[in-house]
């Protein structure tokens, strides 16, 4: 007698694990890539303000677009220019990199030992991949598989392979 197997019920399997570490992280040139010269950055937390307030500088501190949302529109119009300038269209499954440039309060040392390796700290990875979704394409539903990761790196900038 055959037992059914549903997603909806509630279950541990105690396999083997998905995640695998990777100590140093290095390109694969086997694979075709997109390499975007910009620092990444997170999707911005809007407001209802944010829609109206265009200026950064306008004279009145009260109708001032905050600095925030002036760099994450400058981020997104960046993306989209290269995109453009590389024809890259987002991928059904999206295969992203995002280089984060380490602080430059860094000594030299400390850049060298932490070059290529994972970024346990902000900005979240699922804010890096909203931004630029969000920044390629108003409708994003049909990416279905995303595997994302960050990693420090002397030049901030974002590895899409396809």
């Amino acid at each position: 007698m055959a037992i059914k197997y549903s997603f909806g019920k509630c279950h541990f399997n105690n396999g083997k694990s998905l995640i695998t570490e990777v100590e140093k992280y290095e390109i694969d040139y086997d694979k075709r890539f997109y390499l975007f010269d910009v620092v990444p950055l997170g999707a911005v937390r809007m407001s209802q303000s944010d829609k109206w307030k265009t200026n950064p500088n306008h004279l009145d501190p009260k109708k001032r677009q905050r600095a925030v949302v002036t760099e994450y529109f400058n981020y997104k119009n960046k993306v989209k220019a290269q995109a453009i300038e590389m024809n890259f269209e987002l991928p059904q499954v999206l295969d992203i990199v995002f280089l984060i440039p380490m602080p430059f309060t860094w000594s030299e040392k400390k850049k060298v030992r932490n070059n290529k390796t994972k970024v346990l700290k902000r900005p979240d990875i699922d804010n890096l991949v909203k931004a630029f979704m969000d920044a390629l394409s108003v409708e994003d539903g049909y990416v279905w598989k995303i595997q994302a990761e960050k990693r420090y790196a002397y030049n901030g900038s974002i590895l899409v392979y396809a």
